[in-house]
């Protein structure tokens, strides 16, 4: 399956396990955004598959980080929090404050500065970001994920430095999604 199709087939996964309304393809950092975090002035990424609570208001922020935080328990996350402390030598950053559930990212490029793009956008906006590239490229996604994890281990970065993160091939991403709505 290319990008795009692997694309549908998650936003569809993901519909039968969240409210549709949550799911969205191509989310803009700016969607229903009235806290202005990102104005028209600064870049605002566009996620390629995002799931919310959404966390877009100023006036709203703890009402939607507590949505956010009760979705915490639902039993993809528990799989997902589990898979990232797997990847990442035990460890898992609680981000305090992200822009929606999951940030999801497919990576299709082999060049390894998209990669690492997808991947900043993923862990920065994300409760949970997860990094999903086809089998040709996966070695690649995970080289670059555990270079960040090595950093991390020898006091190079921060200990929060992409924590959140899962990465998966795509069709085992769509498997796990697929196995739970059963």
């Amino acid at each position: 399956m290319g990008a795009k199709e692997i694309q549908a087939a998650i936003a569809g996964a993901l519909a039968a396990l969240f409210p549709a309304e949550l799911v969205k393809s191509e989310w803009s950092v700016r969607s229903d955004a009235t806290d202005e975090v990102f104005g028209r002035g600064f870049y605002a990424p566009r996620l390629d598959l995002a799931v919310g609570p959404f966390n877009v208001t100023r006036e709203y922020k703890d009402a939607d980080l507590e949505s956010i935080d009760r979705y915490g328990r639902h039993p993809l996350l528990r799989i997902l929090r589990d898979e990232v402390a797997r990847q990442n030598n035990g460890s898992f950053y609680h981000n305090r404050n992200p822009r929606c559930l999951l940030a999801i990212e497919l990576e299709y490029e082999t060049n390894a500065k998209h990669v690492l793009g997808g991947i900043t956008n993923a862990s920065l906006l994300g409760f949970i970001g997860v990094v999903v590239g086809p089998a040709a490229n996966f070695n690649k996604i995970q080289r670059i994920c555990a270079y960040a994890a090595r950093l991390r281990e020898v006091e190079k970065a921060h200990d929060d430095m992409f924590a959140n993160i899962a990465c998966f091939p795509d069709e085992g991403f769509l498997h796990l999604l697929t196995a739970l709505h059963r």
